[in-house]
């Protein structure tokens, strides 16, 4: 995007579309908020992160109930016990790792996509990118 065009969705918004971007990442609901919001429904940056989230969000939900039934299974077999809670802590912190580093690009003005997740979210994004 160029420094013309940055400038110019810039100035539609109460406040930087960095500082909106990384927002969306703090929890679920200002990134839903995002998208009906006027005027950052209107910004493909703010749009596209704000969706990167809400499908990442959708996959962590999906991985932590398959991962709940996992984990029960696992509880069934003593030997295996013992490693659960390490591997549930190391998902956990990476996961965490993950958020971190989208938080940190989305501050420094970088669209960053994910595998799949990220496709997604710039279809979706592009939809309605105007200002107005």
């Amino acid at each position: 995007m160029g420094a013309a065009a940055a400038d110019r969705s810039s100035s539609c918004l109460p406040i930087p579309e960095n500082i909106a971007a990384v927002i969306a990442y703090i929890t679920i609901i200002p990134a839903i908020v995002f998208l009906y919001l006027e005027p950052f429904k209107h910004d493909r940056f703010v749009r596209f992160h704000a969706y990167q989230h809400i499908f990442l969000w959708a996959v962590g939900l999906a991985f932590a109930f398959a991962a709940t039934i996992f984990w029960t299974l696992m509880q069934l077999i003593p030997a295996v016990r013992v490693l659960v809670f390490p591997f549930t802590g190391l998902i956990m912190l990476a996961w965490f790792f993950l958020w971190l580093l989208l938080v940190f690009k989305a501050y420094r003005h970088e669209t960053f996509k994910l595998p799949f997740i990220g496709d997604l979210a710039e279809h979706e994004a592009t939809l309605a990118t105007s200002c107005r």
